[in-house]
């Protein structure tokens, strides 16, 4: 498993080389952690693709972050340890405010923007909230929730989804949704400069289909594209569908491999 030292935390990261002069970065969305972009990844060959588990989450050490601000120094800082000046940053939910934040913020260093299942501001549900805090503080039992996917998702798609799911404390999820719960930036979306490309699941429940077409209204020149077949989690419900837009929006990014 990678691994690297971020300030001295140590943070651990899925990485597939590519020849295309272009580095791919994806984000995790709330409570969830790299193995995520697995399977999109491998859909994604000839590209160079990254995925990290943020501080406190999956493989990595250190403790959550407890706003999206704060997570997008986390990536800066990545970046930084990696001397990558100039990257795509692929984000899902609360990774894709993370790369929106990135985006106002650090526009210099950013090269496209990828923003899956998410939007300009990322309200929970006060109800749901209040149940991650009681499993957080261990009031009651933490358990699985299927919220974010399709109705129509294969059980094989649940059952990996809840094995992930388990792999970040119910604390750090908490924190998470809370973070999201706390993010807006819908007055300043429309600064972003840098090509972008939205993607959004059809059966999307969580962050439904008019969270990015406000997007695709205020970012000039972005693209909005639909994944048929899935809800909230198009990365485990059709990686296929996700890959397949993912390389035609990179390809015009890098349009020829590097020379050997």
């Amino acid at each position: 498993m990678p691994e690297l030292n971020v300030k001295g935390t140590t943070i651990h990261f899925l990485e597939r080389n590519g020849s295309r002069n272009l580095r791919v970065l994806f984000i995790h969305g709330g409570g969830g952690n790299a193995f995520a972009w697995e399977k999109v990844m491998a859909g994604l060959d000839g590209f160079h693709t990254c995925a990290v588990d943020l501080p406190g989450h999956g493989g990595s050490k250190g403790e959550g972050r407890r706003s999206i601000p704060e997570y997008t120094e986390f990536i800066k800082d990545f970046c930084d340890a990696r001397a990558w000046e100039d990257v795509v940053l692929g984000g899902h939910s609360l990774g894709g405010g993370i790369v929106l934040d990135f985006a106002v913020r650090y526009p210099e260093r950013l090269k496209a923007a990828v923003l899956i299942g998410t939007g300009a501001r990322l309200r929970v549900l006060p109800a749901a909230l209040n149940l991650l805090k009681k499993m957080a503080e261990g009031e009651i039992p933490a358990r699985f929730e299927p919220w974010a996917f399709s109705e129509k998702a294969a059980p094989g798609v649940l059952a990996e989804g809840e094995k992930e799911w388990g792999k970040t404390s119910p604390k750090v999820r908490y924190y998470d949704m809370s973070a999201c719960d706390q993010f807006d930036i819908m007055g300043e979306v429309g600064k972003i400069k840098s090509p972008t490309l939205i993607v959004c699941g059809r059966e999307d429940r969580l962050t439904p289909i008019k969270y990015s077409e406000f997007l695709k209204s205020r970012i000039p020149g972005s693209k909005l594209e639909i994944i048929e077949g899935a809800a909230h989690m198009p990365m485990l419900e059709n990686p296929g569908a996700l890959s397949s837009v993912l390389r035609e929006f990179l390809k015009t990014l890098s349009p020829s491999p590097l020379p050997e």
